[in-house]
């Protein structure tokens, strides 16, 4: 009898790869632009203004690096980048945290705990989409 193919493990791993890669690079861009920026004036603090975040949500600044035939994908970016940085967020720090448990010897509730991480992840990354995209 040939073995059984595990075929969702690596698909964990990859969401796991994925995530790591997303963080990595796209949290300290986060950070720094709304967190460090105005501190160490790198902007001033009067240019603070909500109406270019605004227009930025609709798409105004994408149209014109984008250009005219992709303008409708504009008002996503800014959506799409949140969804990625929570959700890959939630998908690495659960998968990891699962693994901390079994080496606390939680291995044996493999089949109770692989869908309680991941539910949470998944969970909360639908909550990202479904907030990031509810808003105009």
């Amino acid at each position: 009898m040939p073995e059984r193919v595990d075929r969702i493990t690596p698909m964990f791993w990859g969401l796991f790869t994925f995530g790591g890669f997303a963080i990595a690079f796209l949290l300290p861009v986060l950070i720094v632009v709304n967190s460090l920026a105005y501190p160490l004036r790198l902007l001033p603090w009067e240019s603070v203004q909500f109406g270019p975040a605004i227009g930025w949500i609709h798409g105004d600044p994408a149209t014109a690096l984008l250009g005219p035939s992709w303008a409708w994908l504009a008002g996503w970016f800014p959506k799409l980048f949140l969804v990625v940085v929570i959700g890959g967020a939630l998908f690495h720090g659960l998968h990891r945290f699962k693994y901390v448990l079994y080496d606390f010897g939680l291995h044996r509730a493999k089949k109770v705990l692989d869908p309680v991480v991941y539910g949470i992840a998944a969970v909360g990354t639908a909550a990202a989409v479904f907030l990031a995209f509810s808003f105009p």
